[in-house]
């Protein structure tokens, strides 16, 4: 992929409806995705997507992720044996990159870029010829990981599309980076036990506080309800996809913003498929764009 930035800093001061009745492990919480702002947003030429720049100290507002807490319209719905989470990050060279030997997230320090507490974490590990590599684990009930993927080869400043998925068909869980099959394992371990129900964390851990923040960018994340890449692929970051019976979670980040009424001053940024709650960002983001330049015919 061949990017030439064109950067458009919108700034953003985002905020939540987050009261006391939504810790952690509460299951109530305001339904909807509430965005607070004070500025016009502006969408680039043909990508726009989502950066976060946590400050040196980074704090529980500067995170990014999708409630999840027993409903009909949540997290709760995957069945544990067929799915599909994906996202395209682009890793700032700032970011946390973690120790390879480590067991665990935690312990590696590493940037977390998806997780869901004692289920599964993404998250970036050291690559002795590259920038960085990033590693798929299955956690068990304590958060230990009981199974191990791991990339290579990556680059900082660079999209990289991520996605792991399983099917029941066949019991085999894969893990892809732009496309290409990096590991893959029919061990039951891999199926996403649902009755640990947690929230989808994008871009720090949550391990009896926040952990791990990314810094960097994310567009065009989804979570699907049946495995949607049996076999290689080749992906498009600019394709937005077509919402079908199979999407829990869309968020193409492109700043589709309504006004939520009457809540006053906030906003509601688009989310797409079954899932109704919420996605929280707080005040690190900003929105960014650029512009793709088409390799010569």
């Amino acid at each position: 992929m061949n990017f030439i930035k064109n950067i458009i800093p919108v700034a953003l001061i985002a905020g939540a409806l987050f009261t006391a009745s939504c810790e952690k492990e509460d299951q109530t919480c305001y339904p909807g995705t509430i965005i607070q702002t004070d500025t016009v947003f502006v969408k680039g030429a043909n990508l726009t997507y989502i950066t976060l720049n946590p400050a040196d100290e980074p704090t529980a507002d500067d995170r990014f992720y999708a409630f999840s807490g027993g409903s009909d319209t949540d997290l709760s719905t995957l069945d544990g044996e067929n799915w599909t989470y994906e996202e395209w990050v682009k890793v700032d060279p700032a970011a946390l990159v973690g120790s390879a030997d480590a067991l665990n997230g935690a312990t590696a320090e590493g940037a977390c870029i998806m997780e869901r507490g004692k289920i599964f974490e993404l998250y970036l590990i050291t690559d002795t010829n590259s920038d960085f590599a990033i590693r798929y684990n299955r956690l068990d009930a304590d958060n230990e990981a009981v199974g191990t993927m791991t990339s290579a080869g990556l680059t900082f400043d660079e999209w990289v599309h991520v996605a792991i998925s399983r099917s029941a068909a066949d019991g085999i869980a894969k893990f892809y980076i732009n496309g290409v099959l990096i590991d893959s394992s029919d061990d039951a371990l891999w199926a996403q036990p649902a009755d640990n129900d947690t929230w989808l964390d994008f871009n720090y851990m949550y391990r009896g506080a926040s952990i791990n923040f990314f810094k960097g960018s994310f567009d065009n994340i989804r979570v699907s309800y049946n495995d949607r890449y049996p076999s290689a692929f080749t992906p498009d970051p600019f394709e937005r996809f077509v919402v079908d019976s199979n999407t829990l979670l869309q968020c193409d980040l492109d700043n589709n913003l309504t006004p939520f009424d009457p809540v006053t001053d906030f906003d509601k940024i688009e989310i797409k498929g079954i899932y109704s709650y919420y996605i929280k960002v707080l005040n690190t983001a900003t929105w960014t764009s650029e512009d793709h330049i088409l390799p010569a015919s």
